[in-house]
């Protein structure tokens, strides 16, 4: 699935398909490394989501949300947040709350790499089910929570 650069979260990789801007900037860009064919990894979200800082090999790089935009990659398996989820099975990829949300998940058995089986989604109020436990989330920490769907 091809998407811009800009849509990816936090963990998820692709490999660079395309760049949209003119030769003069795209030269620049060529240049920090951004070059179709290779791999690239959204690592760090700024506090409020510009710049982002991805990762080409060893090297971490900055690029604002705009010109992210215009950066196309093909992505092999997509990350994405609880409150974006349909029913299904999922395995849970990160969890991007503070100290204490991630102590009450882990109470919850909910951890990186635990699989849950979401009932039900109404407008982000969401409805799963770990170790025959029934929880639900309301919206915002459904969005701190990334997960990526499982083929059962």
């Amino acid at each position: 699935m091809i998407i811009p650069l800009s849509s990816l979260k936090i963990g998820m990789n692709g490999i660079i398909i395309r760049l949209e801007f003119e030769e003069s900037i795209k030269e620049r860009f060529i240049a920090m490394g951004i070059i179709p064919g290779k791999k690239i990894t959204y690592v760090h979200e700024s506090p409020f989501g510009d710049p982002m800082v991805f990762k080409i090999e060893d090297n971490k790089i900055m690029i604002r949300k705009n010109e992210a935009e215009k950066i196309f990659v093909d992505v092999t398996e997509e990350i994405l947040s609880l409150e974006e989820s349909t029913p299904g099975v999922y395995k849970i990829f990160l969890i991007k709350g503070g100290l204490f949300f991630r102590k009450e998940l882990e109470n919850l058995n909910i951890v990186n790499g635990s699989i849950i089986n979401v009932i039900n989604n109404h407008f982000g109020k969401v409805s799963l089910k770990v170790n025959n436990k029934t929880i639900t989330f309301g919206k915002g920490r459904s969005k701190k929570i990334l997960v990526k769907k499982l083929n059962k």
